[in-house]
């Protein structure tokens, strides 16, 4: 007992000092330690900041960081340079056969009906279809979903911890949760790394939210990199062993390539998601409406994705629940 409380202290006080350190280099200026701050509702004064240092900098926190769009492009494209894996033991060799997809609509009609009139977007429809679209695809058996949906959610924040430390509960629950869904995965033949699905379940549930509410923003708004070799690049030099980041707009060229290997395997998967959602809420409702202003995920400066959307339907005449009478 003694050495697990020593164990979480030193967990707290590295989280407590990473974070700290991006506010130092907030309060001395630096544009993108202030992004991964994620406090600034609107980040696109920080991004023109960080466009205006230069094409390509060296950031407080450390990483070489770009806005340009050609240089960012250039930099995905780059020979030398790599996606940061999503997990410290990320298997690099992530298979590039895209998962199958599932029929969703019984999954999106159940969940629907159980949300009634007034409902979370994100909680009652959005994470639990994720969940059940890859519960589903990576064949885990049925009597396992609820474990492995609860998995996914305590790992839920990994993508935007890769840029920003999270806070001690949420970081606890990580590990716990990798060990269960590395198990449930190992017994599924065929099943992705559970970076793919940790990945996946994260950006296919935003998707599904940001489709509904008509939000073209991009999954990720950065691109974290690690340099495999030296590079002479935009009049700097780049180690071996070094990070960059490339931020992405609304509508960059790059979102393409922008996507780390781990979320290749679960693109169709998620606009299938996206697209039942969608086509469910048009067949059973005339309009959607919030009932509070949506909350964002704190400490999320990767994805900026919602927590919380909060709606109100209105019934399309002439229809009905399914199993009303």
């Amino acid at each position: 007992m003694t050495t697990d409380r020593a164990d979480v202290a030193e967990l707290g006080e590295r989280l407590q000092r990473a974070y700290g350190t991006l506010w130092l280099h907030r309060l001395k200026g630096d544009p993108y330690a202030a992004l991964l701050c994620d406090v600034d509702e609107d980040p696109g004064p920080l991004r023109e900041r960080v466009r205006a240092a230069g094409p390509l900098w060296r950031s407080g926190p450390g990483p070489w960081v770009t806005a340009d769009p050609a240089v960012g492009t250039a930099l995905l494209a780059h020979p030398a340079t790599a996606h940061a894996p999503v997990l410290p033991d990320e298997d690099p060799r992530l298979p590039a056969a895209p998962l199958p997809v599932p029929d969703l609509g019984p999954l999106c009609a159940r969940l629907l009906d159980a949300a009634g009139p007034e409902f979370d977007l994100v909680a009652a429809v959005a994470e639990p279809l994720a969940a059940g679209a890859l519960a589903q695809a990576c064949a885990i058996p049925e009597a396992e979903h609820g474990r492995f949906a609860e998995a996914l959610a305590d790992c839920g924040t990994l993508l935007d911890a890769m840029v920003c430390p999270q806070r001690l509960a949420t970081a606890r629950r990580t590990g716990p949760a990798l060990d269960v869904l590395r198990t449930l995965l190992a017994a599924a033949p065929g099943a992705p790394d559970p970076a793919a699905v940790v990945a996946g379940a994260r950006i296919g549930a935003d998707l599904v939210t940001r489709t509904v509410l008509a939000d073209t923003a991009p999954p990720l708004r950065i691109a974290p990199l690690l340099a495999h070799a030296d590079i002479e690049f935009a009049g700097v030099r780049i180690a071996a062993g070094e990070r960059l980041a490339v931020l992405l707009d609304d509508g960059d060229d790059a979102a393409g390539t922008a996507e780390p290997p781990a979320l290749r395997a679960t693109a169709p998967l998620r606009r299938a998601m996206a697209e039942t959602v969608v086509a469910a809420l048009a067949d059973r409702y005339a309009g959607l409406r919030p009932t509070a202003p949506a909350v964002r995920r704190p400490r999320a400066p990767l994805t900026r994705g919602p927590a919380r959307v909060p709606l109100r339907a209105t019934a399309a005449p002439g229809t009905r629940r399914a199993g009303a009478r």
